[in-house]
């Protein structure tokens, strides 16, 4: 798939340019992604997998966007980050938690709750 091609190709070169001298006392970071419900409850706040899995927050998650897909990408971009000893910053409590970012539109159906302000 594009993003794991992407992921793969970006980490690649990170590694290259540690190699390289000019660069040795660099630290690269990544962040997964920032993502919230738009729903009226706060889901499965202890499992943020248990909130990817579910049917019902699936068949919401599919509206006119590719939120879906964000979970089972973060868990490749942290196996890759794992396996390089990169440090990251670890958002999926997120999934699970209406209030972690509120909907520009005040949480109507079709409002995109997962950008970044």
């Amino acid at each position: 798939d594009a993003y794991r091609n992407i992921i793969n190709e970006v980490l690649d070169d990170m590694k290259k340019l540690l190699r390289n001298e000019t660069f040795a006392n660099t630290v690269f970071a990544w962040k997964t992604q920032q993502p919230a419900g738009c729903t009226e409850v706060i889901f499965f706040p202890q499992d943020p997998a248990v909130f990817a899995d579910n049917d019902i927050i699936s068949n919401f998650m599919t509206l006119g966007y590719n939120w879906s897909q964000f979970y089972q990408r973060d868990l490749f971009l942290l196996s890759r980050l794992q396996e390089m000893g990169m440090p990251y910053l670890d958002m999926r409590m997120l999934y699970s938690r209406t209030d972690a970012h509120v909907s520009s539109l005040g949480n109507k159906l079709y409002g995109d709750c997962l950008q970044l302000c």
